[in-house]
């Protein structure tokens, strides 16, 4: 099976004998949605940003922001940041980076007719204005704890998004070290270094991006010398053979974000608390980081992170319980009448679909919930298929409990708003709490660090009180990549920022 797979890997990835260029040849498990930073939504498009675009800020790996292409800021109210830009910057058709550029791409973000599905970090901006052709200022309409940490989002050049529009996402214009040469959608990416870039020329010429769906392929396109990186979502049985056998280097790191099983409270069943609170009983977390993951990703409990300063074990834990379980089933008027090994409730059997995107991990995780749930008298199906459709089925509320992962949350704000609000854009299961809403609009105007940090532990009892998602994992961050690769820096985010200054001696 091993040679079968190398084979498909080897006639999957053509060679890429490109003259005399430096070329990094990366893997990524799903494509891009787009290349509009401002409508982006999954981590490969984040990963695209992070080499086409700049932001004003960048987050370092102790996700600190530092300055990109802003050169200072400052604070002259609890409601003013003005912000200094860099001078000389160049997009990559050859316009010059402006404060328009700024006011252009946050302007449009928190229009709510563009549609960004992350607006509402940035609603808080009242207005943004070009104080001159260097020199920016956001207008905020209460103080914005957060705000900082969000202007990480890459800026595009004004004339040529809105002239393009629509079309923007597929033909990127940004002032990053590396800019879109070619996109065969679900099949590769290719970026050429950007020759007039403000930080230095990148010491390779070309990325060269193959989307392969299946961890285990990825691993043997990397081992068998077709890849030069890939990075999570990676198969965990293999790490301690990696390591052991020194041909690759393994890196890795907590990372900022969970897996979690997103029930979608819309469902007549999933709306009783009681099943929700079983379902969680049910779902033997020690056994999936330990088995399916092999200690990569850690049992996990809440938003609230470790390595973090946000991070709290004063949460409601559900340890694997399957009597407990039973009586909450029991009691929300579950039972199996007529003895078929299947709960029912005025003639509905107990059912619900377990869905998740191709992933071998994440469907073992499944097929695993199956048998445990099914123990207690549900009956569980699973499906597993494409990202792009089963995203498109969560967003669209299509689903009965759907596994995933949120990355990048630097901040609570970010892990919570979209996701836990009422009338959060993220807020797919349709959960809906009032104290909930207003400890997150709270947690936004307080700026002292220990005042938040109450804050979201509330919010983060009353969640994992009621439950709309069923914490499973906090998650690892895993790269490997061959050792002619210099210079790359791990980053809990995932970013891959330092391909900027990389080498390939090889």
């Amino acid at each position: 099976m091993r040679h079968t797979l190398a084979l498909f890997a080897l006639v999957f990835l053509f060679p890429f004998a490109l003259g005399q260029e430096t070329v990094l040849r990366a893997g990524l498990d799903v494509d891009a949605g787009t290349m509009d930073p401002r409508l982006a939504r999954d981590t490969s498009a984040e990963r695209m940003q992070d080499l086409i675009y700049n932001g004003l800020i960048r987050l370092d790996p102790q996700v600190v922001p530092q300055p990109d292409l802003a050169l200072s800021w400052e604070f002259t109210s609890d409601t003013t940041l003005v912000v200094n830009l860099r001078s000389g910057v160049v997009f990559h058709n050859g316009q010059p980076f402006t404060a328009e550029d700024v006011v252009y791409t946050y302007t449009t973000l928190i229009d709510e007719n563009f549609g960004s599905p992350r607006r509402s970090l940035y609603t808080p901006i009242n207005s943004v204005e070009a104080v001159d052709d260097l020199t920016v200022q956001f207008n905020l309409a209460h103080p914005y704890a957060p705000l900082l940490q969000y202007l990480d989002k890459g800026i595009v050049p004004h004339e040529a998004a809105s002239s393009l529009g629509a079309d923007f996402g597929d033909n990127p214009i940004g002032t990053g070290p590396f800019s879109l040469e070619s996109w065969e959608k679900g099949n590769r990416i290719e970026l050429v270094a950007n020759d007039q870039y403000h930080f230095g020329r990148p010491a390779i010429d070309r990325i060269s991006v193959s989307v392969i769906p299946d961890n285990n392929v990825r691993l043997l396109a990397l081992e068998s010398g077709d890849l030069d990186f890939i990075h999570s979502p990676v198969p965990p049985q293999d790490l301690e053979r990696l390591r052991a056998e020194g041909e690759l280097v393994v890196e890795q790191t907590t990372a900022l974000g969970y897996t979690y099983l997103n029930l979608n409270t819309a469902n007549p069943i999933l709306s009783d608390v009681r099943v929700r609170q079983a379902l969680a009983h049910l779902s033997d977390r020690d056994t999936i980081s330990e088995v399916i993951f092999f200690g990569m990703d850690q049992p996990g409990a809440s938003f609230l992170l470790p390595n973090t300063f946000y991070f709290s074990d004063q949460v409601t834990t559900y340890d694997y319980d399957l009597e407990r379980a039973e009586e909450l089933l029991t009691a929300a008027g579950w039972v199996d009448s007529d003895g078929d090994g299947v709960r029912d409730k005025d003639g509905q059997p107990l059912q619900l679909e377990l869905t998740t995107n191709i992933d071998p991990n994440r469907q073992q995780i499944l097929e695993f919930l199956q048998g445990e749930w099914a123990q207690a008298g549900i009956d569980a199906s699973v499906r597993v298929y494409e990202w792009p459709s089963y995203i498109g089925d969560v967003i669209a509320g299509n689903y009965d409990v759907g596994l995933i992962g949120w990355l990048l949350l630097t901040d609570p704000d970010r892990a919570t708003f979209l996701q836990f609000r009422s009338d959060g854009g993220s807020n797919y299961g349709s959960y809906a709490n009032a104290e909930v809403d207003r400890l997150l609009n709270e947690g936004r105007l307080v700026t002292d660090p220990e005042g938040r940090k109450a804050i979201y532990e509330q919010v983060a009892q009353q969640i994992t009180g009621e439950l709309p998602y069923i914490f499973l994992l906090y998650q690892g961050y895993v790269a490997l990549h061959d050792q002619a690769l210099e210079g790359y820096v791990l980053h809990p985010l995932g970013s891959w920022r330092s391909f900027e200054s990389v080498s390939l001696n090889r």
